[in-house]
């Protein structure tokens, strides 16, 4: 009888064991699995605001930003500016941290746009860079659309909203709606392929979104381009040109062909389109006129499409492309 209970005790026992050893294999898979969430952190969201000369338009901007939750910090690069607006900058720094965001100031001499862009995200601490224009206004949401947009898929390098052009408080539909199918349509005129893979055309006042460690190891915007540094953008994102293989003298699609297809597999990505309206300014179509805008617009994303290089683009801009404060 006690050799009985002996046996029936270390049965007891071994059983117990393998149900115990069984529950701290399943407590350490649930923990396993778990400790990625709990270690997950949320993206920190920079914005960076290339200006020259927009006196008038920074407070407002300013002002704007404030009331955007969830953003890192502010970084106003100023290109040179020969008005007041480092002067606005100082009377409206404030209002850019009423959020909890920090707000600095770049200055530098540069006056060209992919410059000053470049040296702010450089300058910049977050995980990923919202490039805005000084005149376009985001949805106040934007770094949980922003979040949500990058995290829909892990290959996503670059983002942007979709356009609305706005100028006195009307909308101008017909830019407007030629914004919106340059950005699918465009890329059929010259990459048909990559159009159907998914390339994508974002201009600037559509408010682009990098992740910032991806964007400066391919090397940032293209110095070389006073014009299209935008175009340019989504064509190096999206083959993945890295910062060895720029040339002077070309353009990202222009050297294309150069990027090995394991490159691209490796370091390209999707272009996606965040879920949420940029309204930016339409002074420039209201100065210029309609008909005048769009052949300016034409020949510039035509020139570049066809493979025009940085310093021919360039001269098109100087002859054609006036700023418009």
């Amino acid at each position: 009888m006690a050799v009985g209970r002996a046996g029936w005790t270390r049965r007891g026992l071994a059983a117990a064991a393998a149900v115990g050893l069984g529950t701290l294999a399943r407590s350490t898979a649930t923990r396993a699995r778990e400790r990625p969430r709990r270690a997950a952190r949320s993206e920190t969201l920079s914005v960076v605001v290339p200006v020259l000369n927009e006196e008038s338009a920074l407070p407002a901007c300013l002002r704007f930003l404030g009331s955007i939750d969830g953003l890192l910090e502010v970084v106003v690069v100023d290109g040179g500016s020969m008005d007041g607006t480092k002067r606005a900058f100082r009377k409206s720094r404030r209002d850019a941290t009423r959020g909890g965001a920090e707000c600095l100031l770049v200055e530098t001499q540069m006056a060209c746009r992919a410059k000053q862009m470049n040296a702010g995200a450089r300058a910049a601490r977050g995980d990923r860079v919202l490039f805005l224009h000084a005149d376009t206004i985001v949805p106040v949401d934007s770094a949980m659309l922003i979040s949500r947009a990058f995290s829909k898929d892990s290959r996503v390098r670059l983002a942007a909203f979709r356009p609305i052009m706005r100028h006195e408080g009307r909308t101008m539909r017909g830019m407007t709606a030629l914004h919106v199918l340059k950005t699918r349509l465009g890329p059929l005129l010259f990459r048909p392929l990559a159009a159907l893979a998914g390339l994508k055309l974002f201009f600037g006042d559509q408010a682009m979104v990098v992740q910032r460690d991806h964007f400066l190891s391919l090397g940032g915007f293209n110095e070389n381009l006073s014009i299209m540094e935008d175009m340019d953008l989504c064509v190096k994102m999206f083959y993945g040109i890295d910062g060895d293989s720029s040339d002077s003298d070309r353009t990202s699609l222009r050297q294309v062909r150069k990027v090995p297809r394991r490159q691209r597999q490796h370091q390209g990505g999707t272009l996606a389109q965040i879920e949420g309206r940029a309204e930016t300014s339409g002074r420039r179509v209201a100065e210029w006129g309609a008909l005048r805008s769009l052949q300016v617009y034409l020949v510039l994303s035509l020139s570049y499409a066809f493979g025009a290089s940085p310093r021919a683009l360039n001269q098109l801009a100087r002859r054609d492309y006036t700023e418009v404060r």
